[in-house]
């Protein structure tokens, strides 16, 4: 088992932050950028992945603040909204333990905090690897997925619940009788911190979703020049895959759409996703 570490530091307004994360292999940085749902961890989304890529790369997965082991203070990172605060904890964590420049895998919501760092400090970034990543504008929406709604409200009215959180994770995959007892429970227990019930990281934007929130909005990804590969299930439910549409203007990104794949790609095709992702960072 991989030894746990913790970063700390501060942020600009001196709010004390700590991120939580193992390291494993010898090889060029590769930092591993969780998704956004209620009891997610790095190691529990990478956890098919870690040691396949650890073979070749050294691998840092870190929990956001706001999830698992790091404080719980996402928002004290004084960003336009949430991924971009994601993208700051990302930088903040790098200068803590002398990362200088590293490759960035992303789920959901690590993949548009990967998208919100790379432009924001694009010299610190070499190749990004974004599964599924959140705010991507879907053509006639007219309102979230259930699985965001899920999301967003899973902390809220009563709190949270081994049913709701069943509900959310049936969103993520294609194949839900991958979804065991066991499972659920794991996630259940992680997601009902007393600290993240009291300061949950994402909940419905005051006044519905706005600029901040569309990542795929932002002009400067048509002048982003990292290499980049987009991996996306076509059964996603979560950020769906007619939301890839306007990061296409990524001047140098490759596609990929797995069938049978819900939003889970790195966990559902874990062979393939490894083996994809090898090949794309040497």
């Amino acid at each position: 088992m991989a030894e746990t570490h913790f970063a700390e530091g501060h942020t600009e307004t001196g709010a004390v932050w700590r991120i939580h994360y193992q390291v494993r292999g010898i090889g060029p940085d590769v930092i591993l950028l969780h998704g956004g749902g209620p009891g997610a961890t790095g190691a529990s989304n990478y956890s098919r992945n870690i040691e396949a890529l650890a073979r070749h790369f050294r691998c840092w997965v870190i929990d956001f603040p706001g999830w698992g082991q790091s404080s719980k203070n996402l928002q004290e990172f004084g960003g336009l909204g949430p991924f971009h605060n994601g993208g700051r904890a990302v930088m903040a964590f790098m200068d803590a333990v002398g990362i200088e420049c590293a490759h960035l895998i992303g789920n959901s919501f690590g993949g548009s905090s990967a998208l919100c760092a790379a432009m924001d400090q694009p010299e610190r970034f070499d190749r990004l690897v974004l599964m599924g990543p959140a705010g991507g504008m879907v053509p006639g929406a007219t309102g979230p997925t259930d699985g965001i709604k899920q999301l967003l409200t899973y902390y809220l009215g009563e709190g949270p619940s081994v049913d709701k959180l069943r509900q959310f994770l049936g969103n993520l995959v294609y194949d839900t009788s991958v979804l065991t007892p066991e499972l659920v429970q794991a996630r259940f227990d992680a997601s009902n911190d007393p600290e993240i019930r009291a300061n949950p990281p994402l909940t419905p934007p005051p006044g519905g979703p706005g600029k901040e929130t569309f990542i795929s909005l932002d002009s400067r990804l048509a002048t982003l020049e990292h290499r980049a590969l987009f991996i996306w299930g076509l059964q996603d439910k979560v950020n769906p895959v007619a939301g890839m549409e306007l990061f296409t203007k990524i001047p140098d990104a490759d596609f990929v759409l797995l069938a049978k794949c819900g939003h889970w790609a790195q966990w559902e095709h874990a062979e393939r996703f490894n083996a994809l992702v090898t090949q794309f960072l040497f």
